[in-house]
């Protein structure tokens, strides 16, 4: 099924940094774009092939994955549940909640991670038959295969003269798929950048690893050993590209804006590209840092945020028929935060 609009842009930013370029994946949709959508035009597939009727998922209560699984589902008519934990409360965070609430996604307060992670893998333990399970921010070997893809289409927009080949490559990493397909797929495509993943989420998710080297190294194995089931042309013990995995940026927590993230807000306001303080203000800091650092390299910092208006879709939710856990997010003023 086809969702995202391909070939995402790609722009240079000189009044930026003379050596930076974007990778436009905020613009993956109109209605409601960033990478999630491209994971979700390989999962959702997988979903109808599997003939699975209902799609069970996890993350924050301002999860973007959730945004998006809960749009794209009620388009194919896939039921979507997610179960959520708290993060810090912010615009963004209250306007997640009304979307997700509004496309009929039906939310499960948990509270902590622990709980969150616990109800999940127990519900994936009785494996309903109907029932697809959806690893948090889209992270299975479908999703994974997404970004491979990508890798491709970057190397036809090298050829067509877009963008020189970049030396680094910058993206942020929350739940792993994002940086594991694209290493993989850099490597399968001929492509000599660097992969570097800026951490901007917890490494573990309670007993989890969700952000680490060996669970993004781990995701990148299974989906190459995926590859050469599809091609046997494919070497199945071929050594799979080193994960570059900074953890330098992820600051005093999941959701909380950090200095160097704020920064690199106003420095962006020259340009139409938006950032948020949870992912991709951290990471756009890190491709500055590098451009400063290494005037000499061509960076690439591949956006992954949603850049579609979705304001008046989010007022339109009925908070009133909201879970009640989760209704005093939404209603509570901004000063007030749940970090707990």
């Amino acid at each position: 099924m086809a969702i995202a609009k391909l070939p995402t842009p790609i722009e240079a930013l000189p009044q930026l940094a003379p050596n930076l370029w974007v990778k436009r994946d905020d613009k993956s949709n109109t209605l409601y774009g960033g990478n999630k959508v491209r994971k979700l035009e390989f999962i959702l597939a997988d979903v109808i092939q599997s003939k699975k009727k209902k799609l069970l998922t996890f993350g924050a209560i301002g999860t973007n994955h959730g945004v998006a699984t809960s749009i794209y589902c009620l388009q194919i008519d896939i039921a979507c549940k997610l179960f959520l934990f708290n993060q810090p409360v912010n615009l963004g965070v209250q306007q997640n909640l009304k979307l997700m609430h509004r496309f009929n996604a039906e939310l499960v307060h948990k509270g902590s991670v622990l709980r969150t992670v616990l109800a999940y893998y127990w519900q994936k333990l009785r494996q309903q038959k109907d029932t697809y399970y959806l690893f948090a921010g889209g992270s299975n070997v479908a999703g994974c295969l997404s970004f491979v893809n990508a890798a491709f289409e970057l190397r036809q927009q090298i050829e067509a003269g877009l963008v020189p080949e970049p030396d680094i490559i910058c993206v942020a990493v929350g739940s792993s798929s994002t940086l594991a397909g694209l290493s993989l797929g850099c490597s399968l495509a001929g492509l000599k950048s660097k992969l570097i993943g800026i951490r901007v989420a917890p490494s573990h998710i309670g007993p989890i690893p969700a952000c680490t080297r060996g669970s993004i190294a781990k995701l990148q194995s299974k989906t190459y050993q995926h590859l050469c089931q599809l091609e046997p042309s494919l070497k199945k013990d071929q050594q799979l590209p080193e994960i570059h995995l900074d953890d330098s940026h992820f600051g005093s927590g999941y959701g909380r804006p950090s200095p160097e993230g704020n920064w690199a807000m106003q420095i962006f306001e020259q340009t139409d590209v938006k950032l948020d303080s949870t992912y991709t203000a951290k990471t756009a800091a890190a491709a500055l840092s590098l451009c400063a650092a290494q005037a000499d390299k061509n960076i690439l910092y591949w956006h992954t945020y949603n850049s579609a208006d979705v304001s008046r879709l989010a007022e339109r939710a009925d908070i009133d028929s909201m879970p009640p856990t989760l209704q005093q997010f939404v209603k509570a003023p901004l000063h007030e935060r749940s970090d707990h």
